[in-house]
């Protein structure tokens, strides 16, 4: 199940992301590059930082590309292990 906090990673600019001291954690820059086409392909209509956002993930996994269903399963492991 993708999470919000999975969408909201992939979707907002790294900046926001991070404090100006930390450098962004592979798993984020790996979602922001990897699922940013399909953001901008399927869900580019709302704020990145929208709950719509989350739907349409959603409702879109299947079309999603590889390398961005990879990002995501990568990034929940991670999560996972902390």
């Amino acid at each position: 199940m993708l999470s919000r906090t999975v969408l909201v990673l992939a979707l907002t600019s790294t900046c926001a992301l991070a404090s100006p001291q930390q450098t962004p954690a592979p798993d984020r820059a790996a979602l922001k590059q990897s699922c940013t086409g399909d953001y901008l392909t399927y869900c580019g209509n709302f704020p990145p930082d929208g709950p719509e956002v989350q739907a349409c993930f959603k409702q879109n996994k299947a079309k999603l590309s590889q390398p961005c269903q990879a990002a995501i399963a990568g990034y929940m492991k991670a999560q996972r292990r902390s």
